[in-house]
């Protein structure tokens, strides 16, 4: 809604993880690893989904709030909106229409006291053999409950009726079915139990979300990435003198033109020029404060409220508390009453939460994981805003309107809007349940509504509380009037002797003016000198308008500055203060600040916003790709760094020409964000260093992701990847370890040619008679998961035997004859042991 789209304006810049992450399956990780499949050709920008918009009018105040979603290329994103008068922006929660659809219709909580059937009761001759017939052909099938992308992945969720069953439905879509897990299958389908199953998906979303405030593309990051999903939940408050919606350039999307609007204003209302049937719910306020504040309705099924066991009833309370489902919309609503009630387009905890925006950006910091801090950060504050205001929304009327809005009319006029109240046997969820914008399902059980104890007992929301700071114009005051106190305690008692009451009076009252204006005269006189103190810049860190430029006065000054941003930055009373204290000392840099961000970060006392922005400030002031790579740990502590690292990383390394290639892949896992754009780089590192991080890394899951990176070179039409491959293996009698110790073994599962797959388990056949005889059956297992290959067996025309070294020399003497065995005994030495002499006496 209100959006145009066109390649000039580049607003907002992603990172789209367009490669799977391989994982290891089964017990053992070891053995044969598919290739990495890129990702398709990039669509066009186009609209998905629903476009959902709220709608705030009263008082000539109007706010509204979109989400848009998209599919497409990054170079074609852009928003353009028009508005009659200048907006107040404010962020909004981007599960602010999820939690819209649960204000106007409760999410229920299920207890089902249905007893479980776990056996069946003998029957008839007749019934049992119609229930085998059938468990046959249940056996055989699998049910698809649901497929959808889930971020970068593809999920289907299965109901299968046997192992056979689910591995057959995998295998024909793409999926990896893990060897040896049959019987814990057979187990889970015995149970009723559903499956998941992942695989990354081709156009995957971007690993970085778009933000409000991004102005330029990062150069660095891949041409035409693909991003599929919404874009960051905006709202925009301005003053109108009536209700009007400009959403005349929305026509100009491509894709489809299902509106949802959530409209408040005080009366029902309904869209001019659009059918009334689209009016599909109107809720009253009375009727919303109840939906935001009792617990959630409860369905009981298979019995009653008394049924309820006693565990059962103890968690209810947590269950069926409504903030966390639909506290968002508690919110906005509040908040826009307030707004509406006072004038003020922008509320104090709106504006505190776009200065922790900004802070947030001075580091890189954007996604849903620094979100969600900013939030916890001002949760206290949100609080007190809905139990100022929420009271407010009796009299208002909630009106949803949902439907295919004419692109005509739609290009050719604004939404205006007019009285209307829709019939009763229509506002019903049995007709439109807003959850699912459709009939809600009929559903069993009883309905219970209300708290079964106390409305008192249903769990809260833990909030952080941050204690207001206090200006240095405070201060003096505070110590003026400290000051007049004790002199006029000093001064009653001398003076007490000598005059009357009135005449104390008179002289304490004197003694006020004077403090006072020597308090005022020293403040003044502060402000009028030429270069302020360090703790007057530091002061101006908590206003807004002031913070940017008294940074810039810091670090100009940071030797004796930093004494103070140090202590600001690990106790300041003051978020907003402490926020840009860090920012300030990031700026100064130096070994002294790295240590003072790693302690705070480390300290779990501080709270997490607090201690996120040490972390990304270290990574802000890293320099060299291969140090930024080494911070990449910070990632799983501070999950909102990963997107700053990944941009260090990928911009480090279009300048850095040597970086380790176990560290550039090692980085590429730990850092979603970092996958597309690391693809090219990670290819051209070629099959020879790929090969021997296969071989050597430390991490499992490097050595997995070097091996489908060598099998996506092969795939590509290298040639030289196969016996690349099969000479990293090469059996050499004077080592003393494996070519592989220290991990698992992996070999990548290509298209073997017979001659280099002949050469490979040759040489693996080696390596398993040397384990024989050096006591490593580790190993031994390692080899026999990779000779399982069907893609090898194949090709080489060997059976599998059981995993001895004896039945692995017999099986593959078959292949290259009694004299290639001779020729591996003879190479380690052992063509004279009985145990191994007997294979040749087979052949």
């Amino acid at each position: 809604m209100y959006i145009k789209c066109f390649r000039s304006l580049a607003a907002m810049a992603l990172t789209v993880a367009a490669f799977a992450i391989s994982k290891p399956a089964g017990a053992d990780p070891c053995g044969m690893v598919p290739p990495i499949y890129p990702s398709g050709q990039p669509i066009p920008l186009a609209r998905v989904g629903l476009q959902q918009t709220y709608v705030f009018y009263k008082d000539g105040v109007e706010t509204f709030v979109i989400r848009p979603g998209f599919t497409g290329k990054v170079d074609e994103f852009g928003m353009l909106i028009p508005f009659p008068t200048p907006p107040a922006i404010r962020k909004v929660s981007d599960h602010i229409f999820g939690h819209l659809a649960a204000a106007v219709d409760p999410p229920e909580v299920v207890v089902d006291l249905t007893p479980r059937i776990t056996t069946l009761s003998a029957g008839v001759s007749l019934q049992r053999d119609l229930s085998e017939s059938y468990d046959f052909a249940f056996r055989q099938q699998v049910k698809v409950l649901r497929q959808e992308a889930v971020g970068m992945y593809e999920v289907a969720v299965l109901e299968a009726g046997s192992a056979a069953a689910l591995k057959r439905w995998m295998d024909d879509h793409g999926y990896k079915y893990p060897d040896g897990m049959d019987k814990p299958v057979e187990d889970y389908v015995k149970d009723g139990w559903c499956f998941v199953a992942i695989k990354t998906k081709v156009g995957q979303k971007g690993g970085v979300d778009p933000k409000p405030g991004q102005r330029t593309v990062n150069s660095n990051l891949p041409k035409g990435s693909t991003f599929d999903g919404h874009v960051q939940g905006m709202g925009f408050r301005f003053k109108v003198d009536e209700l009007v919606v400009p959403m005349r350039l929305s026509a100009f999307n491509k894709g489809d033109l299902r509106n949802v609007v959530y409209l408040m204003t005080d009366g029902p209302r309904k869209i001019r020029s659009i059918p009334e049937e689209y009016v599909v719910r109107q809720i009253s306020g009375e009727q919303l404060i109840k939906n935001l504040t009792q617990p959630l309705p409860l369905r009981i099924i298979g019995g009653t409220e008394a049924d309820i066991p006693e565990y059962r009833r103890k968690q209810l309370p947590g269950q069926r508390n409504p903030i966390p489902k639909n506290g968002a919309a508690g919110e906005l609503f509040a908040s826009d009453l307030l707004a509406a009630s006072t004038g003020n387009l922008a509320l104090p905890h709106e504006e505190r939460e776009k200065e922790l925006l900004r802070i947030g950006e001075r580091f890189g910091l954007r996604g849903q994981d620094i979100d969600k801090l900013n939030n916890q950060s001002l949760e206290e504050e949100r609080r007190k805003t809905v139990e100022q205001a929420l009271s407010k929304l009796k009299g208002m009327t909630l009106s949803v309107v949902d439907g295919d809005f004419p692109r005509e009319l739609i290009g050719r006029q604004n939404l205006t809007f007019a009285e209307y109240k829709m019939p009763g046997k229509r506002n019903r969820p049995q007709t439109y349940d807003a959850k699912l914008n459709a009939p809600a399902l009929k559903k069993k059980g009883v309905l219970k509504i209300g708290a079964l104890s106390p409305l008192s007992e249903v769990e809260g929301v833990a909030v952080n509380r941050e204690q207001p700071s206090r200006t240095s114009s405070s201060m003096i005051w505070t110590l003026s009037l400290l000051s007049v106190g004790l002199l006029g305690l000093v001064l009653t008692v001398r003076l007490k002797s000598r005059f009357s009451r009135p005449s104390r009076l008179t002289v304490l009252l004197a003694l006020v003016a004077m403090t006072t204006s020597v308090a005022t005269f020293a403040q003044d006189k502060a402000e009028e000198e030429d270069e302020p103190t360090i703790r007057q810049l530091v002061n101006q860190l908590s206003h807004a308008d002031k913070a940017e430029e008294a940074i810039k006065a810091l670090v100009a000054r940071a030797q004796e500055a930093k004494p103070q941003l140090m202590g600001e930055a690990i106790e300041g009373n003051d978020l907003a203060r402490r926020g840009w204290a860090i920012t300030a000392l990031a700026e100064m840099g130096g070994k002294d600040v790295d240590e003072l961000f790693a302690k705070v970060h480390a300290d779990e006392k501080q709270s997490m916003l607090v201690r996120t922005w040490a972390a990304a400030a270290r990574i802000y002031m890293t320099e060299g790709t291969d140090n930024l790579i080494v911070k990449a740990s910070l990632v799983q502590s501070f999950p909102a760094v990963g997107r700053p690292l990944g941009m260090r990383v990928i911009e480090g390394l279009s300048k850095d020409k040597e970086v380790s290639p176990e560290g550039i892949l090692s980085v590429s896992l730990k850092v979603p964000q970092l996958q597309q754009a690391l693809v090219p780089t990670i290819l051209a590192l070629g099959p020879e260093k790929l090969i021997n991080v296969m071989k050597t890394a430390k991490e499992q899951t490097v050595r997995r992701q070097a091996t489908a990176y060598i099998g996506t070179l092969a795939q590509n039409g290298d040639k030289k990847v196969a016996k690349a491959v099969a000479d990293a293996f090469k059996f050499d009698p004077e080592v003393k370890n494996v070519p592989w110790s220290g991990g698992p073994l992996y070999v990548p599962g290509i298209q073997w040619g017979k001659g280099d797959a002949t050469l490979l388990v040759g040489n693996l056949i080696a390596w398993h008679l040397w384990c024989d005889r050096n006591k490593k059956a580790s190993e031994q297992q390692q080899i026999y998961n990779n000779l399982q290959s069907v893609g090898l067996s194949r090709v080489v025309g060997y059976q599998t035997p059981q995993n001895t070294t004896v039945a692995w020399l017999l099986s593959w003497g078959k292949v290259v004859g009694r004299e290639g065995i001779e020729k591996i005994l003879k190479e380690q030495g052992v063509v004279d042991e009985a145990k191994y002499s007997s294979v040749l006496e087979k052949l």
